[in-house]
C-alpha cells in the first residue's frame, strides 16, 4: 500500500513533466515547419515553450529533490566512510531544505504582487502571476522533499531505499 502511494507520489509528477516535454517538441517542430514552409510562425510559441520548460523544472524539481537525483560530483566519496557521507547527505539536504523557503517566499510575494498588477504575458496574455504561484508552489514541494529527505535518511532509511526504488523504474 505504502509502496503503491509512493509509486505514483512519484510517477505522476514525472509524467506530467514529460507530457509537458512531449508538447514543447511538438509544438517546435511545428513552428519551425510553419516558419519555413510558409513564412507563418506560430502565434505565441515562444511564450507556451517558455511556460512548458517552466512546468518541466518545477513537476520534477520535487522527485528530483526527493530521490537525490541532483547533479553532483563526487571525487572524494570513495575515501569517506559510509557513516560520515550519511551525516552530511542529512546536514546538506536538511540545509538546502530550509534555505530553499526564502525564494519560495519571494516568489510567492512576487507573484502575488504581479496578480494584483494583472500582469500578463505579450501575446497569448495569460496572466504571469500564476505562472509565477505555479513556480512558487513548485519550489515549496521540492524544499519540503528535500527536508523530508534528510529526516527519512536520520530515522527511516529503509523507507528511503524502496522510494529510491521505485523513483528508478
Amino acid at each position: 500500500m505504502m509502496a503503491r502511494a509512493i509509486r505514483l507520489a512519484v510517477s505522476l509528477p514525472l509524467w506530467l513533466a514529460a507530457l509537458a516535454l512531449f508538447s514543447m517538441m511538438v509544438l517546435t517542430f511545428f513552428d519551425v515547419v510553419a516558419r519555413s514552409m510558409m513564412d507563418a510562425p506560430i502565434p505565441g510559441a515562444a511564450e507556451i515553450t517558455e511556460i512548458l520548460l517552466a512546468g518541466i523544472v518545477f513537476l520534477a524539481l520535487p522527485v528530483t529533490s526527493l530521490c537525490d537525483r541532483h547533479i553532483s560530483v563526487d571525487l572524494i566519496d570513495t575515501f569517506i566512510p559510509d557513516a560520515v557521507l550519511r551525516w552530511r547527505d542529512i546536514g546538506v539536504n536538511l540545509v538546502f531544505g530550509v534555505l530553499l523557503w526564502w525564494p519560495v517566499a519571494a516568489g510567492w510575494k512576487s507573484a502575488i504582487r504581479t496578480l494584483g498588477y494583472n500582469e500578463v504575458t505579450l501575446y497569448l496574455r495569460i496572466p504571469v502571476g500564476f505562472i509565477m504561484l505555479f513556480i512558487s508552489v513548485g519550489l515549496a514541494v521540492g524544499a519540503t522533499a528535500m527536508i523530508l529527505r534528510s529526516l527519512l535518511l536520520a530515522f527511516r532509511p529503509q523507507l528511503l531505499h524502496a522510494i529510491d526504488a521505485t523513483s528508478a523504474t
